[in-house]
């Protein structure tokens, strides 16, 4: 799992740069059936969410797959720490 902040976000291309906490920068594609669950202060915990959920800034952890500097990975999983 990596970690990091949302630097960017494209709903169209369902694509995300994120700063991690090393200071690189990974771009990773999310296929329409990636895990991704969303902070839910009420509940204490996290809840499933849609890449809509997200923002530039939030704080996520994502399980990526082919981490290449020429081209995207691919993002199976996301969790939304913020």
């Amino acid at each position: 799992m990596l970690a990091g902040k949302i630097r960017k976000l494209d709903l169209v291309e369902r694509t995300l740069v994120v700063l991690t906490e090393d200071g690189r920068e990974l771009t990773a594609k999310v296929p329409e059936h990636a895990k991704i669950e969303v902070s839910e202060p009420n509940a204490m915990g996290t809840m499933g969410g849609t890449l809509e959920d997200l923002d530039v800034g939030y704080l996520v952890q994502l399980e990526v797959h082919e981490t290449h500097p020429d081209h995207p990975c691919t993002c199976t999983s996301l969790v939304s720490i913020s």
